[in-house]
């Protein structure tokens, strides 16, 4: 019997390519510092997917949170029910105590989504008119109204890119 070699493909990347994805990675994750709060509430730098998964189980500080809603636009107690916690255990904690895993998790999901929505939006204020207007794609709800599940981010995660390729939604 005759022995089949595989020729293996190999797929290079020049230079100035991988140069362009270091720096487009190394942008997204300063973007989703600065929507957090910067150097004030998150003192590691993020630089990957590793870093957001560490913080994730290290906690976030209360004030990430607080950063997180005003640059969204929203009140403590609306982001009190975006997670799994109540507005008055939320306002119980210090500024510099730790969020627990399931929280932490939920306000970087949420920042992430802050993050896609400005660069498909334009900025920070269209974002955030867009997530309190009703939309027909959502039932006539907000976008707001969706995200306290993590279903409910995927789904306005998805038509953000609907209207990032001119979908009408």
């Amino acid at each position: 019997m005759e022995k089949r070699q595989k020729k293996a493909k190999t797929y290079s990347l020049q230079k100035s390519d991988a140069s362009a994805m270091v720096e487009e990675a190394a942008l997204k994750y300063e973007t989703l510092g600065v929507i957090l709060g910067g150097s004030k509430t998150v003192k590691t730098d993020l630089t990957g997917d590793f870093d957001l998964i560490a913080l994730t189980r290290e906690g976030i500080k209360k004030s990430t949170l607080k950063s997180l809603s005003q640059y969204l636009g929203v009140s403590m107690e609306t982001m009190s029910r975006l997670l799994p916690s109540s507005y008055r255990n939320i306002q119980r904690k210090d500024d510099d105590e730790l969020l627990d895993t399931l929280k932490t998790e939920k306000v970087l999901e949420l920042a992430a989504l802050t993050q896609r929505g400005i660069a498909v939006i334009g900025n920070k204020v269209a974002f955030s008119e867009w997530l309190h207007a009703p939309l027909p794609a959502l039932a006539n709800q907000s976008p707001l109204d969706y995200l306290d599940t993590s279903f409910g981010i995927q789904m306005v995660t998805r038509l953000l890119g609907r209207l990032e390729q001119g979908v009408y939604s």
